[in-house]
């Protein structure tokens, strides 16, 4: 009985940390972006198999705006985790700052977990912090004025 228990539990071990998390998925797609966004692009949509089959245009699409946008920002110098949000424990938000020298950039990313595997569900990049940062800041916003 006791061997039983023993095998369950390392059984369980195994199968949980086979499984990739999405902060494992995140520093691997950044870690590839720092040398080639395309193919950090192309890593992040791989765990999707209904996006890499049925939205190739999408995807390739994609890669070509970031390419061409990040290309007049100047020089990459990192990323910093902005807020991770998520409904249940299968669907999460989670959207980073990626530092360049003209202005930071916004990615977002929408992972889901159907069954025992996260999958990137969406993914978007936008240029609006600076327009979020001063929204955030008007006086009907503040606590004191609530």
């Amino acid at each position: 009985m006791r061997f039983l228990a023993v095998l369950v539990f390392c059984l369980s071990l195994l199968f949980s940390s086979a499984q990739t998390s999405i902060d494992e998925i995140t520093t691997e797609f950044f870690s590839l972006y720092s040398k080639s966004p395309q193919k950090a692009i192309d890593y992040a949509f791989s765990s999707n198999k209904w996006m890499m089959d049925r939205k190739k245009d999408a995807v390739e699409s994609i890669k070509r705006k970031v390419a061409g946008d990040i290309e007049l920002l100047g020089k990459y110098y990192g990323y910093e985790k902005i807020t991770s949000k998520s409904i249940g424990d299968s669907f999460v938000l989670v959207s980073f700052m990626v530092k360049y020298d003209r202005q930071p950039i916004r990615f977002t990313f929408v992972f889901y977990m159907p069954d025992n595997k996260w999958q990137l569900q969406n993914f978007k990049y936008d240029v609006a912090l600076d327009e979020e940062l001063e929204e955030a800041a008007r006086a009907y916003r503040l606590r004191e004025n609530r």
